[in-house]
């Protein structure tokens, strides 16, 4: 049924004075008055609302109107409420929450101190180039804390877009951090903002694979005061409340399990190393949370970032004391191999104490060696006795010498084959152990990656980081490249494949072959020599093509002075070699050779013309003599 427009209007004048002001806020609303085409009656929609006993309908009755109007504002009001999204609103909780806390400094007075002029500059990482702008600031007189090298000094800088040069509105706290030694060059502040913006690069590409919990690096600067004489500089960064705690450290510390054991920072350090292609690795990881600050970085060349970059010695601290946990797995990182005296090590939970924790530099005696605990000091038999065995060791079959290739390539790729001494490549067998064997859960760690998945790496939205977006995009293309696993298998798998054309030096066999140094020396323990683990690295840095490892092992196998292992016998090493041990220094020789190594190219030289000192599978050649004596 119709009903006529007129109709609806006189019924409207009778509308209380409540009403009309309802049927205002409704045309103020944007709500269109009913028109004779809009309203329609169907007996079945009354039936179903209104029951059987109430089939008749009178749009003009009592009420019922301003009810259905006023039911459809408040559902159009509802969906123009904006929603907004969980991190917006934590950001919007964390603002209101500064804003009720105040400001912390405000009890030190240092609005009463003089204001000054200063330069700031900044590095921009990915374009290489330094930002400088003038800034005016507030720097407290006394040092408020200190570490090894540098004293902090609290500092407010005033927000350079601020009209009304309110320090209580318009002013944000810093920490500025000067070295306490006066000769320090002025070059080394801004070399220290290029390693910490660096590292903060690093940050933004972990947290793109999407881990459980982010990370990020303080923003840091050098400001000039150009008002004193001499224009002293110092380091600048945010101020952060809360409790500061150092997680790793450049020399192989790892925070222990009555401080904060956790996997987030070690797994940052373990991924900026495969995901740089072992030329580097970000440790020294502390800060409040997932801030980090200060950080070190070990390259492998070891010449850049300033006395604390260790080099691969470093990596090998870190690496020694390294034990992947649940976040390395879902981020698909592949664990260092350890012999399985480390390994046993490793998962009894034993840790170093605070002595250890300060960064070590080169020129540092203690740089080498890690102190017990007053607890290991009491058993210095199980201290450092070993560390264990990870997966992807490399192992041989004494039936069947033959060149196989790591799981990580297809076997259709590379067929195993039987080879000449004058054929490239390494003699051995990978045998994969048990991933239970080379990974322990830190399930009791502060993290919430525990039983997690592997994640996808996180697709980057248009507006995140948008600043140099060319540069960033470069680098991640180069990082797609270069990016190796930590395994040796992995190492070897890369070297057999067309990736590799020629012999190139392998950052992983020097990081084992450093190993295989440390043990023999007793650096761990000055009562331990632990011969089974330096025979494993050194093996290990052998069979990543390591010449200096090739060299040595291949004569500790024939019998033959070396000076990488000096301590090691031929009868050391039969204990741990399954198959013919002379053969197998003889493979090694060979690759040894090939690597140019002229030692070992006038050893089998000489072997060959003579028939003698050929093991067991090898005959007399002159053809392969004068080959290598041809070389």
């Amino acid at each position: 049924h119709f009903y006529k427009r007129q109709n609806i209007a006189n019924k409207m004048t009778k509308r209380t004075t409540s009403e009309s002001s309802e049927f205002s806020d409704l045309e103020v609303a944007g709500v269109e008055p009913l028109t004779i085409d809009d309203i329609s009656f169907n007996p079945s929609y009354a039936a179903d609302h209104f029951g059987e006993e109430r089939q008749s309908f009178d749009p003009t009755e009592g009420g019922r109107f301003f009810s259905l109007a006023v039911a459809a504002l408040t559902k159009k009001k509802k969906k123009s409420v904006k929603v907004l999204s969980p991190g917006k609103r934590r950001w919007l909780n964390a603002v209101k929450l500064i804003k009720d806390r105040g400001d912390p400094w405000k009890k030190f007075n240092l609005d009463k101190i003089k204001t000054q002029r200063g330069r700031r500059h900044r590095y921009n990482p990915l374009t290489q180039v330094w930002v400088v702008d003038d800034c005016v600031l507030k720097l407290d007189k006394d040092p408020f804390a200190h570490g090894a090298m540098r004293e902090c000094f609290r500092m407010k800088k005033l927000s350079n877009f601020s009209h009304s040069n309110d320090w209580a509105k318009d002013s944000n706290n810093f920490v500025a951090k000067s070295y306490m030694d006066e000769d320090v060059p002025r070059d080394t502040y801004f070399d220290d903002v290029k390693l910490q913006m660096d590292a903060k690069l690093w940050g933004e590409e972990y947290n793109r694979h999407n881990p459980p919990k982010k990370v990020d690096i303080f923003m840091m600067g050098v400001i000039e005061l150009v008002e004193i004489s001499g224009a002293p500089l110092y380091h600048i960064e945010h101020y952060i409340d809360g409790d500061y705690v150092k997680y790793n450290s450049n020399s192989g510390f790892v925070a222990d399990k009555t401080g904060h054991l956790r996997q987030t920072p070690q797994a940052f350090s373990h991924f900026t190393f495969e995901r740089s292609g072992h030329e580097l690795v970000v440790v020294d990881i502390q800060g409040v949370g997932d801030l980090y600050t200060d950080p070190q970085i070990h390259t492998a060349a070891g010449l850049e970032y300033g006395d604390g970059n260790l080099g691969t010695r470093g990596m090998a601290l870190f690496f020694h004391t390294h034990q992947c946990n649940n976040i390395c797995q879902s981020l698909g990182l592949t664990a260092f191999d350890l012999s399985k005296n480390e390994t046993n090590q490793l998962k009894a939970g034993v840790q170093h104490i605070d002595n250890s924790k300060l960064t070590k530099v080169k020129l540092d005696d203690m740089v080498f060696c890690e102190s017990p605990s007053a607890l290991e000091r009491a058993d210095f038999g199980r201290f450092f006795r070993g560390r264990s065995g990870s997966s992807g060791f490399i192992d041989y079959e004494p039936a069947n010498i033959e060149r196989q290739v790591s799981q990580l390539t297809k076997d259709d790729d590379f067929p195993s084959r039987q080879v000449s001494e004058s054929d490239e490549g390494i003699v051995f067998t990978i045998d994969y152990a048990d991933k239970d064997d080379s990974q322990s859960s830190t399930a009791t760690s502060e993290d919430s990656g525990v039983d997690i998945f592997r994640r996808k790496p996180r697709t980057r939205g248009i507006t995140e980081c948008s600043d140099g977006t060319e540069e960033r995009l470069k680098l991640r293309d180069r990082l797609d490249r270069v990016s190796r696993p930590s395994c040796v298998s992995g190492e070897v798998a890369r070297k057999l494949s067309s990736l590799v054309h020629q012999h190139t030096d392998s950052v992983l066999g020097q990081i084992h072959l450093d190993l295989a140094q440390y043990h023999e020396t007793c650096r761990f323990d000055a009562n331990v020599q632990d011969k089974a683990s330096a025979h494993f690295h050194l093996k290990a840095a052998a069979d990543c093509e390591n010449k200096q490892a090739l060299t040595a092992i291949s004569c500790l196998y024939l019998g033959l002075p070396n000076d990488i292992l000096p301590a090691l016998t031929p009868l050391d090493a039969a204990g741990y070699v399954p198959g013919n041990i002379e053969d197998i220094g003889l493979d090694y020789m060979v690759s040894a050779a090939r690597h140019g190594d002229v030692n070992s190219m006038v050893y089998l030289a000489k072997a060959f013309d003579s028939g003698l000192n050929l093991g067991t599978d090898r005959n007399q050649s002159y053809t392969q003599a004068v080959d290598w004596y041809q070389r």
